[in-house]
């Protein structure tokens, strides 16, 4: 998926659940994350980010992403965990890296293999570590999980 047809489905979302949600929920937590964030993070892990990603984070950031929890690249503040708190304590550290929580013990995120993530984004499940592709891309995840179209 493209940016701007995941912006456009974005838009549409935002259109009509605003309406639909009481003014003090906020749908989206916007914790944008910077070049130099980005760096930090990729060097921290020894892994290259998918460019979309990167991108989603760049423009749309972390956080409460309407249904689902991204988490954000730095954890604004201290506060929340953060894509490099996770990865490093987490038991995947060499070929996984981590992005959003299910809920369940499971994580959506990206394989790596030599350092470089790929493009889909899997569902590691806690139980036995297996995996299973949840999309194509980031974007198609994030419309697909984050805001339940298509």
């Amino acid at each position: 998926m493209e940016f701007k047809d995941f912006s456009a489905i974005l838009e549409r979302v935002r259109a009509t659940r605003s309406g639909n949600v009481p003014s003090d929920i906020q749908l989206l937590d916007s914790w944008l994350a910077s070049d130099s964030a980005i760096r930090h993070a990729e060097d921290e892990l020894g892994v290259r980010l998918p460019e979309k990603y990167k991108e989603f984070m760049q423009r749309i950031g972390g956080g409460q992403f309407i249904f689902i929890d991204l988490l954000p690249v730095v954890s604004p503040e201290g506060r929340h965990e953060d894509v490099v708190e996770v990865n490093q304590r987490e038991p995947w550290a060499n070929d996984f890296v981590a992005v959003s929580p299910v809920g369940t013990g499971d994580w959506w995120g990206f394989n790596a293999v030599g350092g470089i993530c790929g493009d889909e984004v899997f569902i590691r499940i806690f139980e036995d570590g297996s995996r299973e592709v949840e999309a194509s891309d980031f974007l198609e995840f994030a419309a697909r999980q984050g805001l339940r179209a298509g």
